[in-house]
């Protein structure tokens, strides 16, 4: 039998666990893995003030926790929770990179590195961390720094995309155009939707006086990701010939239907409301929880999962196009989204 004990005080979810198993069980779960955050933060929370978990249990609760509250921009409060979960195991290098990447949010850079640095020196040689680093170097501005962390990532995983564009990003800061570009062009091979890519080749290009090719790069970023302000802009800078933008709104129309058809059985795919299945992440939710260039893959073979009842099938290149472009119009909260924070250019 389950027994909660629940009370609100000022504007606060407390919940005091009594008991089963079963309870115990279900909490750690949502605590784990619940895709709302405040679900999370409520198991997490629970755990933490509860008694009758271990310490491993304790521990993750402070790192999910904390990620939950990083993700919803809760970031001194994150970073107090991580701290804790880095104290109670100092091993847990989920929570270092996580507490990185929220000091990296509030401009701590160094503090940031160091957090990345003492991350590898328990898993050495982690593309996934190395990359973070590089990125935190690129953000101070030390590009050599940077490109060393880049490269070492890629010698690791030669398939990153993300490590190929950011490690283009560190060229441009250089002046290396030349460099930047052939990145930037290995990265959109990896991931032919990577919009941001495609975006920063267009800058690339534009500075080397190759009018034509930037034109075709921030028109492919535009068709892929509406929301690139950088790329409307730069077509404007380039008084390119053509409405791009208004095509790529009669691509982002054609991926909203497509996905009405084919998902709005289970996902909620509109700028608000609940999916009908819950195991179904709303649509407005996938660029918190996925990389977006990361759902070209499994688009293009045909998805049967996450969620069980999803239905397999195939998608072409184009449609799959259009369902990304669809996504990224689609921020949490709803409406349009203008993307021009300087790491993504």
């Amino acid at each position: 039998m389950r027994r909660f004990g629940t009370f609100v005080m000022a504007g606060l979810y407390t919940a005091f666990l009594v008991g089963s198993v079963e309870a115990q069980t279900d909490v750690v779960s949502d605590c784990a893995q619940s895709r709302h955050l405040d679900t999370r933060v409520r198991a997490c929370s629970d755990i933490i003030r509860g008694s009758g978990f271990s310490a491993d249990q304790r521990a993750m609760a402070y790192r999910k926790r904390g990620l939950a509250r990083a993700a919803a921009g809760a970031r001194d409060q994150a970073i107090a929770d991580l701290s804790e979960a880095i104290r109670l195991d100092p091993a847990d290098t989920a929570a270092l990179s996580g507490r990185a990447n929220v000091r990296l949010a509030r401009g701590q850079t160094d503090a940031a590195i160091a957090d990345l640095t003492a991350a590898l020196k328990l898993v050495p040689r982690n593309a996934t961390l190395l990359t973070a680093r590089g990125h935190a170097h690129l953000v101070k501005g030390n590009a050599d720094s940077a490109i060393d962390d880049f490269t070492e990532a890629i010698g690791i995983n030669p398939s990153s995309a993300s490590a190929f564009n950011n490690r283009g990003l560190a060229w441009r800061k250089k002046g290396d155009f030349a460099n930047a570009i052939a990145d930037y062009t290995s990265a959109v091979m990896l991931n032919p939707i990577y919009a941001l890519a495609y975006n920063n080749r267009g800058y690339a290009h534009e500075a080397k006086g190759a009018r034509a090719e930037a034109i075709a790069d921030f028109t492919r970023a535009l068709q892929l990701d509406p929301s690139l302000s950088g790329a409307a802009a730069g077509l404007k800078r380039l008084k390119a010939d053509g409405n791009q933008i208004g095509a790529a709104r009669g691509i982002v129309e054609e991926g909203r239907k497509l996905v009405e058809a084919n998902c709005a059985r289970c996902h909620a795919v509109a700028t608000s409301g609940a999916s009908p299945n819950p195991k179904a992440p709303e649509f407005r939710l996938l660029q918190r929880s996925h990389p977006i260039q990361a759902l070209r893959e499994p688009l293009t073979r045909g998805i049967a999962a996450p969620h069980d009842e999803m239905p397999k099938f195939a998608l072409a290149d184009a449609d799959v196009d259009k369902i990304v472009a669809y996504i990224n119009a689609l921020p949490p909260g709803g409406g349009w989204q203008s993307k021009t924070s300087p790491a993504r250019k």
